[in-house]
């Protein structure tokens, strides 16, 4: 989130969600609205899952990893928060930044087809356009919303095993971000869909609102122990 951004957004299907993209107070950190547009009914986090690194195809979400290590499963939680010390020999546990992980991008995807119906989709890669690809813009697909993972396929030699950094409908009823270096997904979207994505037992979510802190930075509330 840090790296300054050397291409314009005129005349892409990007321009429209920049334009209303920011912050509009001061503070510290990052916060949502940077990272989804200004003006939806809902704002939702969703936390990518922990997998073992023993190749056992484990895995653990933040919230039961946040009870071992005596912090709350709140909106602002970092992983930081969570205690590093495990068991030796154990597996270590990671969450891949800038990549909602497969299972949990399957139950989105087909909850929100049921929002969009078969309207067409845009799939956009920015800053890892920028980082990573020979682009002098982002990198947008349009396509159906069934078609997430081919359009991840066709661009993998580009992006890697990345993103889409931003993708919305047609109506812009909704719109998702995962940003390129965070381990969370950000929502924003109708009361109702929100409703929905809280109570998926696949997906592991909290509500957060424009001015929810995204940053690695934060610090648990005064008085959990992270050690």
């Amino acid at each position: 989130m840090t790296v300054k951004r050397e291409w314009t957004y005129e005349g892409t299907e990007l321009a429209w969600l920049h334009d209303r993209l920011g912050r509009s107070v001061d503070g510290p950190g990052h916060v949502v609205s940077e990272l989804v547009p200004h003006g939806y009914e809902a704002y939702v986090r969703i936390f990518h899952r922990f997998r073992a690194t023993d190749g056992s195809g484990r895995s653990r979400r933040w919230q039961a990893r946040a009870k071992d290590s005596g912090v709350p499963f709140h909106p602002e939680m970092s992983h930081r928060w969570l205690r590093s010390d495990e068991p030796d020999p154990g597996p270590r546990w990671v969450a891949d930044d800038g990549t909602l992980d497969e299972e949990s991008r399957g139950a989105l995807s087909r909850l929100l087809t049921t929002v969009c119906g078969e309207q067409g989709v845009y799939f956009a890669y920015d800053l890892a356009a920028m980082l990573w690809g020979d682009h002098d813009e982002p990198i947008v697909r349009h396509s159906s919303l069934a078609a997430l993972e081919d359009v991840r396929a066709a661009l993998e030699d580009v992006v890697g095993d990345s993103g889409p950094e931003f993708w919305w409908p047609q109506d812009r009823s909704w719109t998702v971000t995962t940003d390129h270096d965070l381990l969370s997904t950000y929502v924003g979207c109708s009361t109702r869909t929100a409703e929905r994505i809280l109570t998926d037992e696949t997906l592991e979510a909290l509500p957060v609102t424009p001015q929810t802190r995204v940053d690695w930075d934060t610090e648990p509330p005064q008085g959990a122990a992270t050690r």
